[in-house]
């Protein structure tokens, strides 16, 4: 009967340090993948930052007017084009410095 209940007790410490290992590393998966989702974000507004400096050094446009349509539209277009290149697998390459920086941090 004795041993029984030691071994009852090592299962359940057993399950219970098993359990605490699986928490933990899914919180750590969890944390890996929002610091990935913030470099991203980084990213994408410093990529936005940087086509508005660039747009701004071009000429006017000669074929359409220039209008406040006009400027939401490519603001628009500006802060899409900078997600999506954010998001591709050949960015600039800052997420994934920022990521290498700051992953030892969580």
């Amino acid at each position: 009967m004795d041993i029984d209940l030691v071994n009852q007790n090592l299962a359940k410490a057993n399950q219970v340090k098993i359990k605490k290992q699986t928490s933990d590393i899914a919180r750590n998966t969890l944390e890996e993948k929002e610091l990935k989702e913030a470099c991203a974000g980084f990213e994408a507004i410093f990529l936005n930052t940087m086509i508005k400096s660039m747009r701004k050094s071009l000429p006017g446009n000669a074929l359409f007017n220039q209008s406040h349509g006009m400027d939401i539209y490519k603001s628009m277009y500006d802060q899409y084009l900078s997600d999506e290149l954010s998001k591709s697998k050949t960015s600039i390459g800052v997420k994934e410095f920022l990521y290498e920086q700051l992953k030892d941090s969580i």
